[in-house]
């Protein structure tokens, strides 16, 4: 799958905000594996009132926030949740680099927006904590 690229604007509780760009795509076409004995206990758990089909696929990709990354962009990879035939409910994203902790998750809000959430250096004495609005960066001509 091709590569997605948004633009982000990030805010902190502070009011301090930062521009950045997200960059992700699928790692692979296969959806992720479920273990099969977790999954009764877990729908042992819950009421079945609705059935909701969501698939797992993994993540790879980069973020670019200049004032907290410099120049070099961070990378990441994690998981995303889909309905099964629909859009992205929501996706988990982590650094693979440990010198720099970012972990973040977005929602879809629309076509061509995400919303979520940033923190920056978790449990560290810089720790951020930020807002996010990601907007899709158009094509390249």
């Amino acid at each position: 799958m091709d590569e997605v690229i948004y633009q982000l604007l990030l805010k902190t509780g502070q009011g301090l905000t930062l521009p950045g760009t997200l960059r992700f795509r699928l790692s692979s076409t296969e959806p992720l594996k479920r273990d099969a004995a977790d999954w009764p206990a877990l729908l042992a758990q819950t009421q079945q009132q609705a059935t909701l089909d969501l698939v797992a696929y993994a993540l790879e990709g980069s973020i670019s926030i200049p004032f907290l990354t410099g120049l070099r962009p961070v990378p990441l990879t994690g998981t995303a949740l889909f309905l099964f035939i629909g859009p992205l409910v929501t996706a988990f994203l982590g650094d693979t680099d440990p010198t720099r902790s970012v972990f973040l998750q977005v929602n879809e809000l629309d076509a061509e927006h995400l919303s979520g959430g940033l923190v920056w250096r978790s449990g560290e004495p810089g720790e951020l904590i930020l807002s996010l609005l990601a907007t899709l960066a158009p094509p390249a001509p």
